[in-house]
């Protein structure tokens, strides 16, 4: 297993739960991790503004007994000796794997110039810890965040609800949430604006320099405190191994999940993309790792038990926003992630978002001695 976030964490437990007694003695799970707590990215913002003091667990309250956790870091994968090699704290080993479930998640992007030397990432809980000081490092601070995305809107918010001194500003290169309703975007910035925030919306930001940012269109803004939440990348562990990848570096898959090029290699979560026929809805983050994650638990399965893996099906249910501790907005979709005609809002979706992120960590976590015990809903129609 290589990854331990919500793809990897509940794929462990899933196949580790649903061996039979006579399977035990012979499966042997070892999950690799760079660190030794899990990382619950779904609050990360929460962290960035100081709304929490901690997004981590250790993954010994997370894992299965059975699984014997090795913290270090994968860096290339022999497919053809099935090996791969980790480098550790003690320096780099080599492991042999019969199967392997690829889950090794996402990483915060900084595709605009200065950005990782004046910004802190959102994606990476180190950066969101950085931030959190920052931001707590004087009153009146002016804290821009990039990206008009889901995680954008969310710090945005959080920052300037915990910060009521702070003058916050999203920037955001298109339209605020523009894959949303056009409903939904006005009821969101109507609370980003009750909140204090404000929003530059359709402005690219070309560069950060130390303090300030350039806009596309001649503005500079500047700011005490910068947050990166514009987009994710993948790690290059596939693309460096030779393995088969898109422009992105995503691990191609059939549609079992199985590496086109090495059908020992089974992949979940954010870094594999899978056909069209069964992934085109697909979207990064939880929503997709964990039921990608058992179902990769259950194409391994099959393989040790000598059986056809079956197909992959995912579908959604909602799309879910915190606007701050207060507010939320819920927007329910259809399997394939578009829009129905209903949402929730205020006070009430803030408690389904908390509810939502508590089930998110119990899944795996229920795994660990009931196999099962997550289920998602199927996606959509698959043409035969």
């Amino acid at each position: 297993m290589i990854g331990a976030g919500y793809a990897g964490a509940i794929a462990t437990n899933r196949l580790l739960a649903s061996l039979t007694e006579a399977e035990r003695p012979r499966v042997r799970v070892r999950v690799v991790n760079p660190r030794p707590d899990f990382v619950e990215r779904i609050r990360l913002h929460q962290l960035a503004a100081g709304s929490r003091e901690s997004v981590t667990v250790p993954l010994s309250d997370v894992l299965h007994e059975a699984a014997e956790l090795i913290v270090g870091s994968a860096k290339m994968i022999n497919p053809d000796d099935r090996e791969v090699t980790v480098a550790t704290a003690d320096g780099e080993t080599v492991l042999h794997y019969d199967h392997m479930i690829y889950a090794v998640g996402s990483v915060g992007a900084a595709p605009i110039p200065g950005a990782r030397e004046h910004a802190f990432l959102l994606a990476d809980v180190d950066d969101a810890g950085r931030a959190a000081t920052a931001i707590n490092g004087g009153r009146g601070q002016r804290v821009v965040v990039v990206g008009g995305g889901l995680t954008g809107v969310e710090a945005a918010s959080e920052i300037a609800e915990r910060h009521g001194d702070a003058k916050v500003i999203l920037v955001s290169a298109g339209p605020v949430l523009g894959f949303m309703r056009s409903a939904a975007q006005r009821s969101i910035l109507r609370s980003l604006r009750r909140l204090g925030a404000h929003v530059e919306a359709g402005v690219a930001v070309n560069a950060i320099e130390d303090g300030r940012i350039k806009l596309a269109d001649g503005r500079k803004i500047e700011f005490d405190v910068c947050v990166m939440a514009a987009s994710f990348a993948v790690p290059d562990l596939a693309r460096v191994s030779g393995l088969a990848v898109d422009r992105a570096g995503r691990l191609r898959v059939d549609q079992c999940l199985r590496a086109l090029d090495a059908p020992t290699v089974v992949a979940a979560g954010d870094a594999m993309v899978a056909p069209d026929a069964v992934g085109r809805h697909l979207r990064m983050g939880c929503a997709s790792a964990l039921p990608l994650g058992a179902h990769a638990a259950g194409t391994v399965l099959a393989a040790v038990r000598g059986q056809e893996p079956t197909r992959v099906s995912v579908g959604y249910v909602v799309q879910c926003i915190s606007l701050g501790r207060r507010r939320g907005y819920i927007q329910v979709v259809k399997a394939d992630d578009t829009p129905r005609p209903l949402h929730l809002g205020g006070r009430p979706a803030a408690m389904v978002k908390e509810a939502i992120c508590a089930m998110v960590l119990d899944a795996p976590r229920n795994e660990r001695t009931k196999a099962g015990s997550y289920s998602s809903p199927k996606g959509p129609r698959v043409a035969a």
